[in-house]
């Protein structure tokens, strides 16, 4: 499973993690996940499967976590 930049960092928002929680647990760098978020990098399928395995994703999983997402005011 592929995310994207903006469900990657609404994901992340909604597990309240920090870049670099995410960065530790998926075993990039902090600067990655920033450039990821931005758009400025793609999510590979590694450290999407890596973050996926993490957080017990699996696709019916995200959409229900993009829609609460979409619901919800989440702090930033």
């Amino acid at each position: 499973m592929e995310l994207t930049g903006d469900q990657f960092l609404k994901i992340r928002r909604i597990y309240r993690l920090s870049q670099k929680d995410v960065a530790d647990l998926t075993g990039v760098s902090e600067a990655f996940i920033c450039m990821v978020e931005n758009g400025k990098r793609k999510l590979t399928p590694k450290v999407s499967s890596r973050l996926a395995g993490k957080l017990d994703l699996n696709p019916a999983k995200v959409i229900s976590l993009l829609e609460f997402y979409a619901q919800t005011e989440v702090i930033k």
